[in-house]
């Protein structure tokens, strides 16, 4: 039994030890640093050497600070799927990021097989997915929620952004309520998920493929200060593994993050920042499975940053 308590001290150790190096890496990172506007800051880097998690990352920020009212953030849609930089050119937007979950094909990936009665949103061609779709978009519903026999809340602790302008909040699902975004007063709501930090608190990431295979990944959070964090992370490659969820956690906490949510990833994760090359495309899409900047999904939402 002593034998085991020391092996155990040994492993837990070595896990507290893999994490503090991985938190340091992450500080002493080479940022890559672009002033967007004032109070607005895109930043990404390259982390070689299989240095973060054992791993190739590539990863892009922009932070916006809550002090520039006339910077102000929004979600769009659009009635057909489009490109996250076709939504953000469209916005007249310095920077956009792909928003919530959307089905491209086939059964539901994360319901029962038996949809039956579930209708469907033609409007936006947005469905039923891994986080039940409600949208609000300037203060108009474009999706409710119409959760199936199973509803995904309670397996992936869902959640909500909502965006007022110049305000941004993250808030946490209800699962004795799926309709609890409709009580959420905002212009803009977007349901999404896993929920991943509140309050300063980690919260519980459920133990599924979802959220303990690497992805590519995109999230948002929100610092101490009322900083904004805009997040997009490759992967699928060897020059960028991509996160699981509970990593992701971890670097959203060491960004500063007291608020963080993950948002739609795989092949919709994308970053657009006005005036870049490759379409202001600035991370490296997946879903052309190369590693370049062409790869984009065509998607239902983003989450857009504007200047007046």
């Amino acid at each position: 039994m002593k034998g085991l308590s020391i092996i155990t001290g040994l492993l837990l150790t070595g896990v507290i030890a893999q994490a503090q190096s991985d938190s340091l890496r992450i500080v002493k990172a080479k940022w890559t640093s672009k002033k967007l506007a004032k109070g607005v800051y895109w930043k990404s880097t390259h982390i070689e050497n299989n240095e973060l998690f054992k791993a190739n990352q590539v990863i892009n920020v922009i932070e916006v600070s809550p002090n520039n009212k006339r910077v102000q953030m929004h979600i769009v849609h659009s009635d057909s799927l489009e490109k996250t930089s076709q939504l953000g050119q469209t916005a007249q937007a310095l920077a956009a990021i792909n928003g919530s979950f959307f089905k491209m094909r086939g059964p539901d990936p994360d319901y029962r097989p038996d949809l039956k009665g579930v209708p469907k949103l033609e409007r936006s061609k947005l469905d039923h997915n891994r986080s039940e779709v409600y949208l609000r978009e300037n203060d108009s519903l474009i999706a409710p929620n119409m959760p199936g026999k199973k509803p995904v809340r309670e397996r992936h602790n869902q959640g909500s952004i909502a965006i007022d302008g110049n305000d941004f909040w993250i808030v946490m699902g209800d699962s004795s309520n799926l309709q609890s975004e409709k009580t959420i007063k905002a212009r803009d709501v977007l349901s999404t998920g896993p929920l991943m930090i509140m309050d300063g608190d980690d919260m519980t990431i459920p133990n599924d493929k979802f959220c303990n295979d690497r992805h590519p990944r995109t999230a948002m959070g929100e610092k101490e200060d009322g900083t904004i964090v805009f997040l997009v992370v490759d992967g699928r490659a060897k020059e960028a593994a991509g996160f699981s969820i509970p990593e992701l956690q971890k670097l959203m906490k060491w960004l500063g993050c007291r608020n963080a949510i993950n948002l739609d990833g795989g092949g919709s994760t994308t970053m657009y920042v006005k005036g870049q090359p490759e379409a202001g495309v600035v991370n490296y899409p997946s879903d052309n499975k190369k590693w370049d900047h062409a790869g984009e999904r065509e998607v239902a939402n983003a989450i857009v940053i504007t200047a007046q």
